[in-house]
């Protein structure tokens, strides 16, 4: 049985973007004259924006609500672009979503940037025709590890969540996908190596891929099946 929807994280499951994501944060934060450690700049890693908010103390040290943050983060990369640092498509992304829509599976991104940045990766991906949907971290009221976001996507997909395949990388974006009661697959292609600080232990999904290429539909099936 195929899944009834696949829900898809955008950063460091389809793009290669959380590190750039990671210094854009930092370079905003240390323009304000607060540095941060290698911790905090983990944190960025599979958390939703109002979440990393909260975690670096941004009202506390810097002054500034969530989305000036956002806008002087976001307004880093491109400095970031003119020292060619960008954002790149993981192998095997856009051919799985093309892969879903010949099999007819509703698909859809659920991710904790904002709504901005996955249209930016989006274009970049070429994939917006073949989505219904995707909700940013606007679109939902707590981050991952919570349920919320990809509760919110099978609710506007109208499909029950034990019917919903979710691909993740990082360690929240598994376990909200789990407390939703879904299947989910991990992608090592952009996770760090163990010891680093920035490295997601995937060991709770379901299953553990080096990358996105080569899903088939056997592969959807058998995951559907895993208990």
């Amino acid at each position: 049985m195929l899944p009834a929807a696949v829900l898809l994280d955008m950063d460091g499951t389809l793009v290669d973007s959380e590190s750039v994501y990671a210094e854009a944060i930092a370079r905003y934060m240390a323009s304000r004259g607060v540095e941060l450690d290698s911790r905090e700049r983990s944190f960025v890693i599979g958390h939703a924006w109002q979440d990393i908010y909260t975690e670096l103390r941004v009202a506390e040290r810097v002054g500034v609500d969530l989305v000036t943050m956002q806008t002087g983060s976001i307004a880093m990369r491109g400095q970031m672009r003119a020292e060619g640092i960008e954002l790149t498509v993981l192998d095997g992304a856009r051919e799985l979503v093309e892969t879903l829509a010949e099999l007819d599976v509703p698909t859809a991104v659920v991710s904790g940037s904002c709504r901005a940045e996955l249209a930016e990766a989006i274009e970049l991906l070429r994939i917006g025709p073949r989505l219904r949907m995707y909700l940013g971290s606007e679109d939902y009221p707590r981050g991952k590890p919570a349920p919320d976001g990809y509760l919110a996507a099978a609710d506007q997909l109208e499909v029950a969540p034990a019917r919903c395949l979710v691909f993740e990388d990082s360690w929240a974006g598994i376990g909200s996908g789990l407390a939703a009661g879904m299947r989910v697959v991990a992608t090592a292609a952009a996770n760090r190596p163990p010891g680093d600080p920035g490295h997601q232990d995937q060991n709770g999904a379901h299953r553990i891929v080096q990358s996105l290429a080569g899903i088939d539909a056997d592969f959807l099936r058998a995951v559907m099946l895993t208990s």
